[in-house]
């Protein structure tokens, strides 16, 4: 399976995962809303659905690097985060508390496909190592601006509990075309006393292995701004006149032009292009510019230039995206390479929480001074990126070459 064979059936397997974990919390708000007429209780689902893929990231990265087939272990995850969709559609006939027992099931699968896949990106799309990524990022920025959409209007059309029925279902089918991917197991042990010194090892890895932190740090980073956007979007609106939904016209603007990024990275001249650019400065200089053009918008005068500008955004941050999956990929021994992707992932999650937690804590300041500090993140990952760019000569001369 190669070139562009590879890339549309990574692309067919890895979009219908990643849509239905970005888009099922509109779901699950709206089965409750129409349901248990409760919203609070609908936050409540979304939360049980998140929180465990942060806990259980270092166990299910070092079980997808263990596995004796990652293609199993995958089509797995996607039965059981289908079921806890299926049993929640029937939110108000079944038990809450069971409801409850099968989205923290599905929250601990979650990190299969959010992180863990794109660990098998070389092996998925073998050849073009820079396109493979960009492919990958490409995936994550359709699923991340269409889920929620399609989602919204699967209810409208199916209702909630249809919306929920139907995401099970497309779980399944992107679990079962991810069963066409060339992907091996790397060899591990699956025992719990291996997978322990599995994770000792990554996270030992992660935590000492100077370059590879610093990428996991400064992706990290970013995601402060990314999870102050939403609350401050809506602040921005309000301020410049607007109703509180004019907010959602400031996300999808970055939302589009994100994908309209990815989808350029992914032109192969383009890629090539990118390719011959360290990954490292390419990371950095293209968060940097997310950061600049923000900081743009925080000072433009009118609120069409402002979603002109947060469009532009987007643009950079997709290549930014790409160049960092890279280099997780590129810093990580086989071995450990999915709990880095997973672990990684999961920071970027904890981060982008505390993003939108600062946000609504310091709501009352001006929304053009917030809007300048959701900049901040992005324009700061660029020095902790080049911190110790260019080595002494003798260090480098006796450093290992990075695995992958």
């Amino acid at each position: 399976m190669q070139g562009r064979r590879a890339e549309a059936v990574y692309l067919a397997g890895a979009i219908p995962v990643r849509l239905v974990t970005n888009g099922a919390g509109v779901a699950l708000a709206l089965a409750a809303a129409t349901r248990l007429d409760s919203v609070a209780v609908g936050g409540l689902l979304i939360a049980v659905l998140n929180a465990p893929s942060v806990i259980a990231a270092p166990v299910i990265g070092a079980l997808t690097d263990a596995v004796r087939s990652p293609k199993r272990f995958m089509l797995g995850a996607a039965v059981v985060m289908a079921a806890a969709l299926a049993l929640t559609a029937f939110l108000g006939q079944v038990p809450l508390a069971l409801v409850v027992v099968a989205l923290l099931a599905a929250g601990c699968v979650v990190p299969v496909f959010i992180g863990g896949l794109s660990a098998w990106v070389d092996e998925a799309m073998p050849g073009d190592h820079a396109r493979g990524f960009a492919v990958d990022a490409l995936s994550y920025n359709l699923a991340g601006i269409a889920g929620p959409a399609i989602v919204a209007g699967m209810s409208a059309l199916l209702t909630a509990t249809g919306a929920l029925l139907a995401l099970a279902v497309v779980m399944v089918a992107g679990g079962l075309l991810l069963q066409l991917l060339p992907i091996a197991g790397r060899g591990g042990a699956a025992d719990p006393r291996s997978l322990a010194r599995g994770i000792a090892r990554a996270t030992r890895h992660l935590v000492t292995h100077g370059p590879l932190a610093r990428v996991v740090l400064a992706g990290a980073v970013v995601q402060l701004g990314g999870g102050m956007m939403p609350v401050v979007a809506v602040l921005v609106a309000v301020h410049r006149g607007l109703s509180e939904s004019a907010g959602g016209l400031l996300l999808t603007a970055f939302s589009i032009g994100g994908v309209t990024g990815a989808l350029l990275v992914a032109v192969p001249a383009i890629t090539r292009r990118i390719a011959a650019v360290p990954p490292r400065l390419m990371m950095a200089g293209s968060f940097a510019a997310t950061g600049v053009l923000t900081l743009l918008a925080a000072v433009s005068p009118s609120f069409a230039l402002t979603a002109i500008a947060l469009g532009l955004s987007g643009l950079p941050d997709a290549t930014g995206v790409a160049a960092m999956l890279r280099l997780r990929q590129e810093e990580s021994p086989p071995d450990v390479r999915a709990q880095v992707f997973v672990v990684a992932a999961g920071t970027r999650a904890v981060t982008a929480a505390i993003g939108a937690a600062v946000a609504g804590a310091i709501a009352g300041l001006d929304p053009s001074l917030l809007l300048g500090l959701v900049a901040v993140p992005w324009i700061a990952s660029a020095p902790i990126l080049l911190l110790h760019l260019r080595r002494p000569r003798a260090e480098a001369e006796g450093a290992p070459t990075p695995a992958g």
